[in-house]
């Protein structure tokens, strides 16, 4: 692995108390013009394991304090969007047992998603 790749959990979590915009982020971590390389692939592995959350999308300000450009990223981590503790209680959980919380959430608030559908976006840990 990338030496810059295995640091980026722990850059994000000494250099951002509880958010940070996508574009700073890029800067912290050293990506950028002249800086590493790969930074969408190293954020998308951060969320796929879990140690980064988009906790919304915002529009950058100018000096006079106006919006600009497409709305970006704005990252944190999970234990502050949900608590450490909360956060902290799931380790020991099986990845079927967090599948099946996931599914069930998914068929909660899609009511008319069919199981097979649940089942193609939260993958094999959850039986059909």
């Amino acid at each position: 692995m990338h030496p810059a790749k295995e640091n980026h959990g722990f850059l994000f979590r000494r250099k951002c108390r509880s958010r940070i915009f996508s574009s700073e982020l890029k800067k912290k971590a050293g990506f950028g013009k002249g800086g590493e390389k790969g930074f969408d692939g190293v954020i998308t592995a951060l969320q796929m394991q879990t140690y980064l959350c988009v906790r919304d999308f915002r529009q950058r300000k100018n000096k006079k304090g106006e919006a600009y450009g497409w709305p970006v990223a704005v990252y944190c981590t999970p234990e502050h969007l949900w608590g450490r503790d909360h956060v902290t209680s799931a380790y020991t959980e099986s990845a079927a047992s967090s599948g099946e919380k996931i599914a069930a959430h998914m068929r909660e608030i899609y009511p008319i998603a069919t199981r097979q559908q649940v089942h193609r976006l939260v993958g094999n840990i959850v039986a059909l």
